[in-house]
């Protein structure tokens, strides 16, 4: 027999989320160029005007696809299993990992499109201070928001992985390693210092 019914709002719901994991797919298969509305629906399996009634723009389904990505990376860097703080060490853990994963692959993508793609990039700009400063947040209350210096480090790990990380993106660096183990050492005694 049949479960209950679902409601407009639930079957709602569901759809967007089919969509947006739709847009995320074609995102990491093919780049932004290759995300056409017609590839999303496709992918998805619906009708063009089903899929315009939740994103009436491209446009607008890339920020959608935007807040979904902040909350799987939230998800990932956010995640504690006590209530202690994280050690330094595996919160650069944490950051490097999340940069290798497909969620951050996508939101780069979005963000170098931006650049040059008005309507996106004036989509995805009321979103960035928003994201930027949670992820921060998050960040920083994994590893205790007693250090007066955590925000500044937290700041500062951000920013070197990010780029150690796009520094090798089109082919891995040697030494790279390294460089994250280095960090992990002078941020311990930066955190306590």
């Amino acid at each position: 027999m049949p479960g209950p019914r679902r409601t407009q709002q639930e079957r709602s719901s569901t759809t967007r989320a089919l969509l947006l994991e739709a847009a995320f797919a074609c995102l990491l298969d093919g780049g932004y160029s290759a995300t056409t509305v017609g590839a999303v629906q496709q992918r998805a399996g619906v009708a063009r005007g089903t899929l315009l009634h939740h994103f009436p723009t491209r446009s607008s389904l890339m920020a959608g696809v935007v807040e979904d990505v902040v909350e799987r990376r939230l998800g990932l860097l956010t995640a504690s299993t006590t209530d202690a703080a994280v050690p330094w060490d595996d919160l650069v853990d944490r950051i490097w990992l999340e940069l290798q994963g497909p969620a951050y692959a996508v939101t780069l993508e979005l963000w170098v499109a931006a650049r040059t793609d008005d309507d996106l990039r004036q989509a995805l700009l009321p979103l960035q201070d928003r994201i930027f400063l949670t992820v921060h947040r998050g960040v920083t209350a994994l590893v205790g928001e007693d250090n007066p210096r955590a925000p500044l480090l937290v700041q500062f790990t951000i920013d070197l992985l990010t780029g150690a990380h796009l520094a090798g993106l089109l082919q891995r660096r040697a030494g790279t390693d390294l460089v994250v183990d280095a960090w992990k050492q002078a941020l311990r005694s930066l955190a306590q210092g």
